[in-house]
């Protein structure tokens, strides 16, 4: 539920306003049109778009198993290790791949908005979509269709989850009833209201189904939603494995959490509500470590994604290479290190360190005994961990871990080594690049300029790599 004091001051400031500068206001221009007709099948008006930077056709995959990764305690996130099953789809993946899995909006969240909209009688009719004569260079949106039904558009089309724009909050102000409500939505999309939106709409993520429920008289035409809410796009994953250990699987890990408003993420969400489903039908004890078979029928819509950054296991294993993945960004390493492993019977043995963080080894150090089996089977040189929540730890942070061993950082960056830099973009991969220049002040005798270029030549050269994610 969405916490309606929240917006309490927006309320108030408001109301001290008489008049607002609003944005250029723009008619509605599609027009909809419910038939008879039994047809259920969905056109689109030129061709049905792309896939993002898609490397494959959909391939709808079974799940073979499953297993969470993290203790089942409320002091970590849940991370889980979901196994698909793409016999037969000839797919060609790497190690640093990733796919992408197509979403569906949540049953409830969809029924959210027939039930508000009251579009019960219709949801299910075919419809079709034409452009309201006399708008000059209106276009259908490519990713709605001209002809379906409104509830597979809203179930897989549109992204019922997207933050609010002004404009669109300027459509649903025509829309709202109540004058007080419909006040307040106009100061959110006014010049005088920048703040607010900023606070209240943009950094707390509110979208329609939020709206909807803070002002209750905003009863838009459905072809209002159509118009504004953007694509409902894939989520990408990184490949936990390799190939050449079985080329009929593919592994993610995913991590679930709370997004607010009582939400998990859309796709995390969803998967993990198929692992409960399949709890409820098991028998016996459960351990956090054991493999689970799915016995749920339902399938995931799956591809293979282009690996445009080129986060990829080199073909010409000759450098050294130093792996960052606090988390979940360890994932796309473990197909390194199994292909390393495989490597090793040709003797294509090489320096490779990997630094780990997490909060608690004891909670939610994933793939430890994986990663200890590369450590023991010497394929991973040096394995490197810091643990932001424990208190036996020297090393908080994964940039800590790399002062730690500036010294020999300095030296390895200096030889040649590849970078490569995986997980949340908004402070770890800034921190993780300063600490990689600080080591070369202290221990290269460069200066701050030159070290910052050095790494920045990397980052040219693709010598040092970075997928992340916000």
């Amino acid at each position: 539920m969405v916490v309606l004091h929240n917006l309490q001051d927006v309320f108030l400031e408001s109301s001290r306003q008489e008049t607002f500068n609003l944005p250029t206001m723009k008619q509605n221009y599609l027009k909809i049109d419910f038939g008879n007709s039994d047809s259920k099948e969905t056109v689109y008006n030129s061709t049905e778009p792309s896939l993002p930077f898609a490397a494959s056709c959909i391939i709808n995959a079974g799940i073979n198993n499953w297993r969470r990764l993290t203790a089942d305690n409320e002091d970590c996130k849940a991370v889980y290790e979901v196994t698909f099953n793409v016999m037969g789809s000839n797919l060609n993946f790497r190690p640093g791949d990733t796919v992408g899995v197509i979403p569906t909006n949540r049953d409830g969240e969809v029924s959210c908005i027939i039930d508000h909209l009251e579009l019960s009688d219709v949801v299910d009719c075919c419809y079709n979509i034409t452009i309201n004569s006399g708008q000059k260079g209106a276009k259908i949106p490519a990713h709605v269709p001209i002809k379906s039904t409104l509830r597979h558009v809203l179930t897989h089309c549109i992204d019922l989850r997207g933050v609010v724009k002004k404009l669109f909050l300027l459509a649903l102000s025509r829309y709202t009833k109540d004058e007080t409500e419909k006040k307040v939505i106009e100061y959110l999309c006014s010049k005088e209201g920048s703040s607010a939106y900023t606070n209240y709409i943009l950094n707390k993520k509110l979208c329609i189904l939020d709206l909807f429920e803070i002002f209750k008289t905003c009863k838009p035409p459905v072809e209002v939603i159509l118009e504004h809410l953007p694509r409902l796009l894939p989520r990408p994953y990184s490949i936990v494995n390799s190939s050449s250990m079985n080329p009929n699987e593919i592994k993610i890990c995913f991590s679930v959490m709370n997004i607010g408003y009582n939400r998990k993420g859309l796709v995390t969400g969803w998967l993990e509500s198929l692992i409960n489903e399949s709890l409820e039908d098991m028998m016996g004890n459960i351990t956090i470590t054991d493999k689970k078979e799915m016995v749920t029928d339902k399938k995931v819509s799956i591809y293979l994604r282009k690996n445009i950054n080129q986060f990829s296991f080199p073909d010409n294993i000759s450098r050294p290479m130093l792996l960052i993945g606090p988390g979940t960004g360890v994932a796309p390493y473990i197909g390194f290190l199994e292909e390393q492993l495989k490597g090793k019977e040709r003797d294509l043995l090489n320096i490779i360190w990997l630094f780990f963080g997490c909060r608690n080894p004891n909670l939610d150090y994933i793939y430890k005994d994986k990663l200890q089996g590369f450590k023991d089977a010497g394929v991973l040189t040096k394995l490197i961990t810091a643990f932001s929540r424990f208190n036996d730890c020297e090393d908080k942070y994964i940039q800590d871990a790399i002062l730690s061993n500036g010294e020999e950082v300095a030296k390895l960056l200096k030889n040649g080594a590849l970078v490569y830099v995986c997980g949340d973009v908004n402070k770890m991969a800034t921190q993780v690049k300063e600490s990689f220049v600080k080591c070369l002040v202290k221990f290269s005798g460069f200066t701050q300029e030159e070290a910052e270029k050095f790494v920045c030549d990397m980052q040219k050269e693709k010598t040092y790599l970075i997928d992340s994610w916000n």
